[in-house]
């Protein structure tokens, strides 16, 4: 207020806003004032943190004049000099819509007396004044907001001012154009009374302007009046975003107190591994604050899964991070704090209501580094480990929000921490930890897009920050730790997540805090919160876990908050260890060529319709039929309720293929896998009567199927079509519980190679699942990719083309290394990226494998008939690409670059891509039978009738040809290699109804084209030496079909082939018949299950159900041993794939039919019935290596040198 003026002659008016006289407060005790003060007060930049003592003050031309009367009239007055005045109490102004929180002096005696003697001096009449330091104003009038403020103002340290020390003249400072709000204060001078003290005034810098003004020391004089930038947000932020050193706490066992850290910053690892935390702990309510919680998140924060050596906060108020920091615990386990505890006197309040705290058992150092939003910011902390590259960690917090402004926000945040470290630490290894708030769900994304919410730029803005983060050599550490099977993370069992929500740490469907404070009606699952690595080959890592999760307690859901914690654990590399620092980059070496989806296909929502439109997405009906399918099955075989499963027998039933990966269609059957603890023989008994008596329930059993893994029945269950085969291991069941946690080398997978083979399809599964990054991007891509490939007559292995297998294992690798290196990708991303990276493979040379599970290339003896390779994971690890020929790939890679090219033009859109045709894209590809029958110079027809009256003959005949029908297209290419020579994988028919005529009649075809247009079959010599050719390759096959007995019968059947023209079959459709279903008697086991007999101890069966074991050709007739030896399938595939031995050593012995004895080498042994030089396993006789002609395992000596079964080393007279 100002004073009122007296009547004296030689008075000085006080009527001047661009002066002040006032007391500053030394820079020492303002610290924690103007930390406040830069966040809640709009005179900070412009004023110092000051009691006015005569506000409004003289006119700048008499400053001088009035300073001398002031210091001359004090001089000789009677202020005491020794009293201090002390702030020590908080109060408020209130206005129309805002509160002004100030402190004040409880005692105002010496002020009152100070202001007093100025006036008079001045010749102005003394009076009452409201002396105050002003904190700052209030966001609105409710009292909640003021509130706050005031009790972050009580907890400033108590300001001690000297009235005879710290006046001081003020002046204000103009920049010409601007307003008189956008100025700023100067210091004019500072009053001096060395009379009144017996201390000297320390030199008062204007800490308060921004630091890059303090250079100009220049004092007002009325000609350098300058005015401001009106904006004062503008000169706030400048001020701001400068970089503030902070303060390191360490608490102080002997007086019970947190300090200020004066030890040495050096820190000394002593573990070799390094624990990071990240946890938001929510802010609820302004004020008052809500302790309920409090007790919850310690809880949560000492917890076993949380314990870490550097855990970053966010969201920490005053009152929590007090209360956490007086617990002895966490006083015991974290020495170190960014910040103490606001409630010990000399320390003072957290600068906002949320803010970031770091928590270390290890000392540091620090800085906050501010962003351009006030109370945003980044805490950045060194330990400098005394090793040639330190540790940065820094703790983050984004703005929140999905709206153009705040994604703008996010990048930019994001970008200044980056840079921050690039510049200033850009030799040290970093983690950067928090919630980052970035919107992971790609339907709440394209939901907002869709509501106008955001735009398509801020879509943009989102992806960018994914390669900001990657260009920096950042590595999300769950990503990391999912790719490499080390996330612990439970996984929320749901099919309806989409992309980007697995792993959620911010889920409101789970947390109801979540749920409360999510804002949204979506209410879908987010992972905020991440651990970014940059390794600088001193880091690796090696586990990630979540914590805080909810918990029921009396039918009550309690969640500490509305995130979950976050928990990284990382491998510490010295220089000693450079073996292991070698690896830590590893990750990054496997290269591939990734192509983004652009313009239409970027839309992942389209693909998903363009997948329903043709029935690829399975509806929700579907879903429940399946699941109520497989629980009938399960309690069936269980012999138990459908409710709890309590088996009779100790045995688990699991799915496999693609119902367990999440990729099935309506089409498609279960195929499940039972572990069990009796015999395969006890088990299909048991299984056949348990699914007879079953049959008023709607399970059937169908046929029972001799397959290369042993015995499988065809079911049907309520109309669900299942495949099921079983595996005899007692142990497994045994620790079924632990099953999915074991290494693929504990003892208990010391089971048979078929066991293994059958145990291999789930373990598999169950790696992928729980390894790639985002389940609902990875079904998505390859529901489209296998749309695709049956769209293109390409979906099929046992044509030498590709099966779910095939995409699973060549799409989950293309996905890790993708999400490795480029942050989140999308299933149009994926497509795009499968096509284009395959496309160019080096299939000749190269082998597709994960290398994330096999940390180096797979020692694989690759065949010379193996076109294609791509291996799976767990042992017995063959080529699931073993049936692949050479015109079969050429196949899929022309296909493969077409469906490349056609991604990449113009206007192409998902429907247009799979299947419908558009007008506006000329060379939209043309798919299904159409295409095929259009798009070859001729074609091998081969014919197939059947009139008998069986059904299961009539079954087998066509299976017959059709297994067969791939070794023409190897023979066609062998005899005409400049043929393309594509078969399209099903059966064609000229009858209008083929199922209800007495007789059957179907084809197979198969495309003849030449691949080059210039010299090939250029004269008429040629073309009659090449359909020569031909025709001698169909006599062959013809002649292999017909000797044949056991599925041929010239009665009941005809099998032909001819060379036709495409005007021949356009006519053609595709065959539906249904063969009808039957049932076959469970007859004789077959050999693999005779080799399960001959192994049952491996396979934890009982010693009592033994099956009878076969003679091999011997001129014996009598073992030498009783004790069971190794089949001979275990020994073939131990020599074939262990690493340690090399199969190119051995030869196999075996009985031919018609020459008796014969020896070849082990790796033109052929295990698949569908080749030419296929041999029975029952046949083989021994096993001799090379080098020294030891037989190393031999059947009719009973002779196990691999295993030590049998007789083990035993004795032998042959050389």
């Amino acid at each position: 207020m100002a004073a009122s003026e007296g009547t004296s002659p030689s008075s000085i008016a006080v009527s001047s806003f661009d002066t002040a006289l006032c007391i500053i407060p030394p820079p020492d005790q303002s610290r924690a004032m103007d930390q406040l003060r830069s966040l809640y007060d709009k005179a900070y930049g412009k004023w110092p943190p000051h009691v006015n003592v005569i506000y409004p003050f003289v006119t700048p031309e008499l400053l001088t004049e009035a300073k001398n009367r002031i210091e001359a009239r004090i001089a000789r007055g009677k202020l005491d000099g020794s009293h201090d005045v002390f702030l020590n109490q908080a109060g408020s102004f209130s206005h129309r819509n805002s509160h002004t929180v100030f402190l004040q002096s409880s005692s105002t005696q010496c002020l009152d007396a100070l202001r007093s003697m100025a006036l008079e001096a001045l010749g102005q009449t003394p009076s009452t004044y409201n002396f105050h330091l002003t904190i700052g104003q209030s966001e609105d009038q409710h009292e909640s907001s003021r509130d706050f403020l005031l009790s972050k103002a009580r907890l400033i340290p108590k300001v001690e001012i000297r009235p005879d020390l710290n006046l001081a003249i003020l002046v204000r400072e103009r920049t010409p154009g601007q307003t008189q709000d956008a100025s700023r204060m100067r210091l004019w001078s500072i009053l001096s009374f060395p009379s009144l003290s017996m201390k000297t005034a320390s030199p008062l810098i204007e800490y308060w302007l921004p630091r890059s003004n303090q250079s100009d020391k220049a004092l007002y004089s009325p000609d350098s009046v300058l005015e401001s930038d009106p904006d004062e947000r503008v000169e706030t932020a400048l001020y701001s975003r400068s970089i503030q050193p902070g303060t390191t706490y360490h608490y102080d066992g002997y007086s019970e107190r947190w300090l200020v850290n004066t030890l040495t910053s050096t820190c000394a690892f002593t573990s070799s591994d390094l624990k990071v935390s990240s946890y938001n702990v929510l802010v609820d309510c302004e004020y008052p604050p809500s302790r309920d919680r409090d007790p919850l998140l310690l809880h949560a924060i000492l917890s076993g899964p949380a314990s870490a050596d550097i855990i970053i906060l966010q969201e920490v108020s005053d009152d929590f991070l007090s209360y956490l920091l007086a617990d002895s615990r966490v006083q015991k386990h974290y020495l170190f704090s960014t910040h103490g505890p606001p409630e010990q006197p000399d320390i003072g309040p957290l600068p906002s209501l949320r803010n970031v705290v770091m928590l270390s058992r290890l000392p540091f150092s620090w800085e906050f580094v501010p962003f351009h939003r006030r109370h945003k910011g980044a805490v950045v902390a060194k330990f400098d480990t005394g090793a040639s590259s330190s540790l940065v960690v820094a703790g983050i917090h984004l703005t929140c929000g999905l709206t153009d402004g705040s994604v703008a926000a996010k990048r930019v945040q994001l970008h200044n921490v980056i840079d921050h470290l690039k510049r200033n630490h850009s030799s040290s290894s970093w983690i950067i930890a928090g919630d980052f708030n970035i919107t992971t769900s790609v339907y709440v994304i394209e939901t907002a897009l869709k509501n106008n919410s955001i735009s398509q730029h801020a879509t943009e803005i989102l992806a960018s920050i994914q390669t900001t983060i990657s260009e920096a050599g950042l590595l999300d550490a769950w990503t990391v730790s999912r790719i490499q099977a080390t996330d612990n993370t439970l996984t929320m069992e749901s099919d309806d997540l989409f992309e980007g929500e697995e792993s959620a740490t911010y889920n409101p469907r789970e947390n109801q805090l979540a749920a409360a404070t999510s804002g949204t009606s979506n209410n879908r699952p987010q992972r905020y919160d991440r651990i970014l690595v940059r390794p600088e080959s001193s880091l690796r890592v090696a586990q990630f876990n979540q914590f805080g999760l909810s918990t029921e307690q009396n039918g009550q859901q309690i969640v500490p908050s509305d995130h979950f914690g976050i928990r990284a654990t990382m491998r510490l590399f010295t220089s000693s260890r450079t073996s292991d620092a070698a690896s830590v980059s590893s990750l990054r070496q496997t290269p591939i060529r990734s192509r983004f989806a652009e313009s239409l296909l970027a839309d992942t929502s389209s693909m998903h319709h363009a997948l329903e439109i043709n029935q690829m997405v399975p509806t929700t009906d579907e879903q429940h039929e399946r699941e109520d399918a497989f629980s009938l099955l399960k309690a069936v075989l269980t012999g138990s309720s459908t409710q709890f499963f309590t088996s009779d027998i100790p045995m688990v039933i699991v799915p496999v293929g693609s119902y367990a990966l999440g990729v099935w269609t309506s089409s498609s059957d279960i195929d499940c896998l039972c572990i069990g603890s009796i015999s395969s023989k006890m088990f299909f008994k048991l299984a056949k009567q348990r699914i007879n008596r079953a049959d008023a329930q709607g399970v059937r059993l169908i046929r029972r199927v001799d397959a290369n893994t042993g015995t499988m029945l065809e079911l049907s269950v309520n109309g669900v079509a299942f495949d099921l085969q079983y595996c005899p291991a007692a142990r497994i069941v045994e620790r079924w519980p632990e099953f999915h946690s074991l290494h693929h080398s504990d003892p208990i997978f010391n089971l048979s190679m078929l066991s293994l083979r059958k145990l291999k399809p789930y373990r598999d599964i169950s790696y992928i699942l729980r390894t790639v990054p985002s389940l609902a991007t990875f079904r998505l891509a390859h529901r489209c990719i296998k749309l695709w490939t049956v769209q293109r007559g390409l979906y099929s292995s046992k044509f030498g083309f590709l099966g779910g297998i095939h995409i699973t294992l060549m799409l989950s690798w293309l996905h890790k290394q993708m999400t490795l290196d480029h942050g989140t990708v999308s299933a149009a991303d994926l497509v795009c990226s499968f096509f284009h990276h395959y496309s160019t493979f080096d299939w000749k040379n190269e082998v597709v494998y994960d290398s994330f599970f096999h940390n180096t290339k797979p020692k694989y003896q690759r065949n010379v008939r193996e076109p294609m390779v791509i291996l799976g994971f767990h042992n017995p690890n063959a080529n699931v690409a073993h049936t692949s020929t050479s015109p079969g790939l050429y196949v899929l890679i022309k296909e493969f670059k077409m469906a490349d090219e056609y991604l990449c033009e113009e206007g192409m859109s998902w429907d247009c891509f799979l299947g419908q045709r558009v007008a506006h894209i000329p060379s939209s590809p043309n798919t299904g039978m159409e295409g095929f029958l259009a798009s070859h110079d001729s074609y091998a027809q081969i014919n197939i009738q059947y009139w008998g009256r069986s059904l299961a003959k009539g079954k087998g005949l066509v299976g017959w040809v059709e297994s067969r029908s791939l070794s023409l297209v190897v023979d066609i290419h062998k005899s005409l290699p400049d043929l393309s020579v594509r078969i399209w994988p099903a059966r064609f028919t000229d009858l209008e109804s083929s199922d209800t005529v007495q007789y059957y009649q179907g084809c197979y075809l198969i495309g003849l084209s030449r691949k080059f247009c210039a010299d090939t079959y250029a004269n008429k010599e040629d073309k009659v030496l090449a359909k020569q050719s031909l025709l001698q390759t169909f006599s062959r096959f013809l002649d292999q079909l017909h000797a044949e007995d056991k599925y041929y019968d010239s009665s009941t059947s005809w099998i032909g082939i001819s060379l036709v023209k495409p005007s021949d079959v356009k006519d053609l459709r595709l065959d539906s018949r249904d063969w009808g279903d039957y049932e076959a008697d469970l007859g004789e086991d077959s050999e693999d299950e005779v080799e399960i007999g001959e192994n049952q101890d491996d396979d934890d069966s009982p010693a009592s159900q033994k099956l009878p074991l076969r003679i091999a050709p011997s001129s014996s007739n009598t073992p030498v041993s009783t004790k069971k030896l190794r089949p001979a399938s275990d020994i073939l595939n131990r020599l074939r794939w262990d690493s340690n031995l090399d199969p190119s050593e051995y030869i196999i012995g075996y009985e031919d039919r018609f020459l008796g004895a014969k020896e070849t080498s082990l790796e033109r042994w052929k295990t698949e019935q569908t080749d030419e030089e296929f041999i029975p396993q029952h046949r083989i006789l021994y096993f001799k290596r090379k080098s020294d002609g030891m037989v190393v395992w031999e059947r009719r000596t009973r002779i196990d040198m691999v295993f030590g079964s049998g007789e083990g080393v035993g004795q032998t007279d042959r050389n």
